[in-house]
């Protein structure tokens, strides 16, 4: 329940940032899609080795993880961003 709640979070965030260019919904859509991007990932990695050890079914791809890769461009314009102190992160 907690990662369909997340994933419309980002849903709703990422695009309006990309759409509008908002920086602060870009920022941090970026940034939720990277924290719970690389979270599902790690998790489908463990349920995979868990999988292996077991002999059982292997779970399928979540759409966290699918969207992963788009947080990078939102995160090099963070760390830009910060360099250049035109924004402050806490």
């Amino acid at each position: 329940m907690f990662g369909g709640l997340v994933l419309i979070v980002v849903s709703m965030v990422f695009p309006r940032g990309l759409i509008h260019e908002l920086k602060p919904f870009f920022y941090f859509g970026s940034l939720m899609l990277a924290i719970f991007g690389a979270l599902y990932t790690l998790v489908f990695l463990a349920k995979g080795f868990d999988a292996l050890a077991t002999g059982e079914e292997w779970c399928p791809l979540r759409a966290e993880i699918l969207m992963f890769p788009l947080a990078v461009p939102g995160l090099v314009n963070v760390q830009q961003a910060k360099k250049d102190s035109t924004i402050i992160i806490f």
